[in-house]
């Protein structure tokens, strides 16, 4: 590293974080985030190697504590025992991600698989371009004609094992201790991957990456068809979520795709998990470690995704509201702890 880039990156790194501290007094006021301040936040996540994200969510903690009693009950019945709940933390904070004995039921697979070859989802387009443009259609297995479709959350949001999910409080309470703060549910998505093209597509995230939408924040995977190597199981390089765990080299890149090669050759191949597993496994992930989603080379597969955030600062999304029937358990849910579920209301 040569003294003038050192040099560089002192200078820039108070006016990125002085662009952040306006940000986020803006959306102290309106509840919308600038997007000078969440650029400037995934900048200083690079320059300071993670450490930025870290204080930030320090003072969120201190703002939003953790609520008292959140319970545990719901599919996750590993957490209920004390010494295995923290077992689970701690793997999480060392390692980014953990992979639960307990699974989602067989007939909750089979309604969402239903649901996923019937209902209306978004086409992604290749990398390449095409006649692909994020056209709608019901996605037929064995013959797809995109990479990856995309389920729109609000039509997620009325499916009744959907709700179920958010419901359960087995993900909320583990989510509240990973991060140090009351938990909101801000991501809500559901996706195939296909074998529709046979290498890596950037806009079906299958290059390593890290995100970056909020200062903190866990996601809970979960296979709703059986995953093995060829059906693009998920990968993650292990304890990259940890600061200062991602090279310089890689995050001086700035927030980008990167190759199998650039990983391996900064971590090594030991490092990398590949979750082959049946369907109803649920993992959970910090990723703000580098993941991917592998090429499909036959079959598909279909996730799901629910995030938890320690706040809404960040990036911006289309502002999603629980419309139509809300099952007597959600509904339940949301009088006892409405903050969880704020960005749905």
């Amino acid at each position: 590293m040569s003294q003038l880039t050192a040099f560089k990156r002192i200078l820039s790194a108070p006016c990125y974080g002085m662009l952040m501290l306006v940000g986020l007094a803006f959306y102290g006021w309106t509840r919308r985030t600038p997007a000078f301040a969440y650029q400037s936040m995934i900048r200083l996540f690079c320059l300071t190697r993670g450490r930025s994200n870290d204080w930030l969510s320090s003072a969120i903690g201190l703002a939003r504590p953790p609520y008292h009693a959140i319970g545990s009950q719901g599919i996750l019945k590993e957490i209920n025992d004390p010494a295995a709940r923290r077992d689970i933390v701690a793997t999480l904070r060392s390692r980014g991600y953990y992979i639960f004995k307990d699974r989602l039921s067989d007939d909750i697979c089979d309604r969402l698989l239903a649901y996923a070859t019937t209902q209306s989802c978004t086409m992604c387009p290749t990398d390449s371009g095409g006649s692909t443009d994020r056209t709608a259609a019901i996605y037929r297995r064995g013959s797809p004609q995109a990479v990856r479709y995309d389920f729109r959350p609000a039509d997620l949001l009325e499916h009744p094992d959907v709700q179920r999910l958010l419901a359960d409080l087995s993900f909320a309470s583990l989510a509240q201790d990973y991060l140090g703060s009351r938990p909101l549910i801000d991501v809500l998505t559901m996706w195939w991957s296909t074998a529709f093209s046979d290498r890596p597509e950037s806009n079906a995230a299958q290059y390593y990456h890290f995100d970056m939408d909020r200062p903190k924040w866990l996601k809970f995977f979960v296979y709703l068809t059986d995953v093995e190597l060829e059906n693009g199981p998920h990968g993650f390089v292990c304890g990259s979520q940890k600061t200062g765990a991602i090279p310089r080299a890689i995050l001086d890149k700035g927030y980008v795709r990167l190759t199998d090669e650039e990983v391996k050759a900064a971590f090594g191949d030991g490092a990398i998990t590949t979750m082959v597993a049946p369907r109803g496994t649920i993992l959970v992930e910090d990723t703000r470690g580098l993941h991917k989603g592998n090429v499909v080379l036959k079959g598909d597969r279909l996730m799901l995704q629910i995030q938890y955030s320690n706040t809404l600062f960040g990036a911006t999304y289309a502002k999603t509201s629980l419309r139509g029937p809300v099952i007597p358990e959600l509904k339940d849910r949301i009088r006892e702890f409405p903050e969880i579920y704020s960005a749905y209301l």
